[in-house]
């Protein structure tokens, strides 16, 4: 079974994350930035030291190309742009494994049927203007930009032109997109599993819940007399946990900031603010789990704002056969999982129907911070189930490829 350079990529991996390295540790890198554009260059340089064919589009995608013998496409990549204090492998793992698998078809003289495609996605993290800006580019849904982002994007000379000109107009002839990425939770590290096959990417749902109860004196109001807006958001919050537990496992529930009014230590709060944010695969489980809420408390007494939602996107059974087997061919151990976080796949997959997703442990589970591991092993097992699922791919026909 072929496998990528696991010391070349670790190299790779290293020189790049020197790049907008801070002194007291982590990573700042920003689309758009002096930092951003250094490491446009040097990802530029792996590509063509690969034999792909590169240009910098007119948002800040990195794209190169690999021609292949027929018309049609195979996408993979991830981004290089990185939240504040990072670490070095969210992301960047993705992009360069992914001409670490280019690099290795060259040197054994591997001729694809496919052109492939490696991106290196602007402004996945959002840091400069709006979360996954270039992807999202590529396949023309960054259409409702708001005025606040364009006037960010203004400052860096991106226009709205420039995000209508970075439109791929042939999307229909890509057949599949692949991601490798960290899994940034703790299910494979825990499980001491070496591949994770991504099944999806969850939908998620943000609420503000707002309570209401009675404001009264602290010291004079007894027990029994009290309608605590507190009592009331902090028995929901337990419930909720409780029924997330039991409607869906994979389900996850989380209020992660509460407003007390009026917010002083000797008076009852007569409302509460909180958010609420449910993840799940399933649609039907986070509906269950907003109508309690809407049910829970009699009529005036609670209201509900949803404030985002975001539909589940599954990966597609191609990708997923194909990573598997690739992962099996190489002796690696597997399992199924989904992803509780966002990625440029997301939207991807909005346009092109063969999407899949590969994860390969965080240490501890941590990521979004200096102290994000991977195992220079577990990366490169990344990169040669990348490598096995790219090939697996190419071996199809493109009939066997959902099309849309």
């Amino acid at each position: 079974m072929l496998k990528t350079q696991g010391k070349r990529l670790r190299e790779h991996m290293e020189e790049l994350g020197k790049i907008g390295a801070a002194p007291e540790g982590g990573v700042n890198r920003f689309t758009y930035s002096k930092e951003y554009y250094e490491s446009v260059e040097l990802v530029r340089r792996y590509m063509e030291d690969a034999g792909l064919e590169t240009e910098v589009d007119p948002v800040g995608n990195v794209i190169g190309t690999c021609r292949g013998d027929t018309g049609r496409i195979l996408l993979l990549g991830s981004h290089i742009d990185s939240v504040p204090n990072a670490g070095i492998f969210d992301g960047c793992l993705g992009v360069l494994a992914a001409v670490e698998a280019v690099k290795t078809l060259q040197e054994h003289d591997i001729q694809l049927q496919h052109t492939v495609k490696v991106a290196a996605w602007a402004e996945e993290e959002g840091n400069t203007v709006v979360g996954l800006l270039g992807s999202g580019a590529f396949v023309g849904h960054m259409d409702d930009l708001t005025d606040i982002a364009v006037s960010k994007m203004e400052q860096f000379g991106i226009t709205r032109e420039n995000v209508r000109a970075a439109y791929f107009p042939d999307l229909n002839k890509i057949d599949a997109s692949l991601e490798l990425h960290i899994e940034q939770g703790g299910i494979l590290d825990q499980e001491q599993i070496q591949i994770g096959v991504v099944n999806g990417i969850v939908g998620i749902e943000r609420y503000t819940v707002t309570i209401q109860g009675t404001k009264n004196h602290a010291g004079t109001t007894p027990m029994y007399l009290r309608d605590d807006a507190m009592t009331k958001a902090a028995n929901l919050i337990v419930e909720l946990e409780q029924l997330a537990r039991e409607i869906d496992r994979d389900m996850v529930c989380t209020v992660g900031w509460l407003n007390a009014s009026p917010g002083v230590a000797n008076v009852i709060p007569g409302q509460i603010e909180m958010s609420v944010e449910v993840r799940s695969m399933n649609s039907d489980s986070m509906d269950r789990l907003k109508q309690y809420i809407q049910t829970r408390f009699p009529a005036g007494v609670c209201a509900l704002k949803t404030t985002f939602q975001q539909v589940p996107v599954p990966m597609s059974d191609i990708c997923k056969r194909a990573i598997s087997k690739a992962a099996e061919n190489l002796g690696l151990s597997q399992r199924t999982l989904n992803s509780g976080a966002g990625h440029d796949t997301m939207i991807l997959a909005e346009c092109i129907p063969n999407c899949g997703m590969i994860f390969v442990p965080s240490v501890g589970g941590v990521s979004h911070c200096p102290q994000e591991w991977t195992e220079w092993e577990d990366a490169n097992n990344g990169a040669s189930v990348l490598l096995g699922a790219l090939l697996e791919l190419d071996d199809k026909d493109s009939t066997e490829f959902e099309s849309r």
